[in-house]
């Protein structure tokens, strides 16, 4: 998908379903943290292995951290945005603010 201009226009918009959603929704109860943990492997999996052969999937680290900052921080929003062009930060670098899942 491409929206707008600049260079991270070109991006791979994921409308998680609720269930999703709801797993990732953060709580601090080791069980939940566990299951969520989980789920959020096995769903980045499928993405994973849907869109890797796509000629615009660059970056597989980074746009797994990007991933994972959607699912466990930004789980309301409407679309996980997941930009191949962005650089590959570390986790943490994906998720600190300002930076909210979109690292530069």
């Amino acid at each position: 998908m491409v929206r707008g201009k600049g260079k991270y226009n070109r991006s791979l918009s994921l409308v998680p379903k609720a269930k999703l959603r709801a797993s990732g929704a953060f709580s601090f109860s080791l069980p939940f943290v566990v299951l969520s943990n989980a789920v959020a492997k096995d769903s980045w999996n499928k993405v994973y292995n849907k869109y890797k052969n796509s000629k615009h999937w660059e970056k597989t680290t980074g746009m797994k951290n990007q991933y994972m900052c959607h699912f466990s921080f930004a789980f309301g929003k409407s679309a996980f945005n997941l930009e191949p062009k962005r650089p590959v930060r570390s986790y943490f670098n994906t998720v600190r603010p300002p930076v909210y899942c979109n690292p530069e």
